[in-house]
């Protein structure tokens, strides 16, 4: 008699094996090529987007290699690692990326998660199975993948670099509210010559 015990069932609750399940992002969760061409990561994406710097493809050609460089120790990739993150950072804040762009520069991407992406996510979900998911990428671009594949269930969590965006459209009604002339994306000095002008010349009419 075969101890029921020992047989494996396709019905059995994840939860009862399963504590927890934790993954990388880019080139796990995602795709590394698509019909013979690199799927972009969450540093890299193709140039036909504004903010596309935001992916530098140069950072990633020169710094990638030594990543998966099986000949050099991880103490030799480390300064190089830091030197990527450091360079890409400083790109972010170049740009002054908005957080609004960030969905359409996703959405324009030809970022892909891996086939059967959906059961994956799904079924763990359904399970109640925390997904934990860690990335040296920019998680906001991470979590927007994500979303808009329709898998971010309550069970996700991200563990990643996230960008820290000014408040400048939640402070702009107070700024409308206290002042007489709130200027928007406006590099000239024409409405303050403009006002100066006018107090002026109604001056020397008196």
């Amino acid at each position: 008699m075969q101890d029921s015990s020992s047989k494996s069932s396709p019905g059995v609750n994840l939860k009862v094996l399963l504590s927890q399940v934790i993954s990388d992002f880019d080139m796990t969760l995602t795709r590394f090529a698509h019909n013979g061409r690199r799927v972009p990561t969450t540093h890299s994406k193709d140039s036909r987007h504004p903010i596309s710097s935001l992916f530098n493809t140069d950072l990633l050609n020169t710094y990638y290699p030594v990543e998966i460089d099986a000949s050099r120790s991880t103490e030799e990739k480390l300064p190089h690692m830091v030197d990527w993150w450091t360079k890409v950072h400083e790109l972010l804040i170049q740009q002054k990326i908005r957080k609004d762009l960030l969905a359409q520069a996703v959405k324009e991407s030809t970022v892909m998660l891996r086939d059967g992406y959906k059961e994956f996510f799904d079924h763990l979900a359904e399970q109640q199975v925390p997904l934990l998911i860690f990335s040296a990428g920019v998680g906001d671009i991470l979590e927007e993948v994500i979303q808009q594949n329709r898998v971010f269930h309550p069970n996700t969590h991200v563990i990643s670099n996230y960008m820290d965006f000014d408040h400048v459209e939640q402070r702009k009604e107070s700024y409308v509210n206290s002042f007489d002339i709130v200027l928007v994306k406006d590099e000239t000095m024409d409405v303050p010559n403009a006002v100066l002008r006018h107090i002026i010349s109604g001056r020397d009419r008196k």
